[in-house]
């Protein structure tokens, strides 16, 4: 009888080890960027360099699929600097379509402050969110980011 709450307290111990190292995992294609914050955040990512030197030019980033439709940016950047987005591709259709028109003004605002990829996601619009941060982060990175 005595060995019963040892081995209750054991199981619980090892129970909780087994879920303090639990990761949450990401959706394929999806990695979290971002800051958390007003806006419904997103992990913290890595950290997000803006565009370092003089380049200048159209990037286009990678088309990301979000489950619901596939996002695109492109960014134009004079010297080093971020001076337009376009969202070349973006969810349509529908709901999909309503929170992509939605989602799409707000995150490219906030990227253009931001000149970087380091930006909230859109609380009701988390995948195109991120989507959108995954494709713009490549569009960076291909730029020298």
């Amino acid at each position: 009888m005595t060995k019963r709450p040892i081995v209750a307290t054991l199981l619980t111990v090892a129970a909780l080890v087994l879920f303090l190292s639990f990761k949450t995992p990401h959706v394929a294609g999806l990695a979290a960027s971002g800051g958390g914050g007003a806006n419904g955040g997103g992990g913290g990512g890595a950290a997000v360099s803006t565009v370092k030197g003089s380049f200048s030019g159209q990037v286009t980033g990678s088309a990301v699929d979000v489950g619901y439709g596939t996002v695109q940016v492109q960014l134009t950047i004079q010297n080093g600097a971020i001076t337009d987005i376009q969202a070349i591709q973006l969810p349509r259709g529908g709901h999909s379509g309503q929170v992509s028109s939605y989602a799409a003004p707000q995150l490219r605002s906030e990227a253009l402050q931001a000149q970087s990829a380091q930006i909230d996601t859109i609380s009701g619009a988390t995948y195109t969110s991120e989507g959108y941060i995954q494709s713009l982060q490549s569009a960076l990175t291909q730029a020298g980011a």
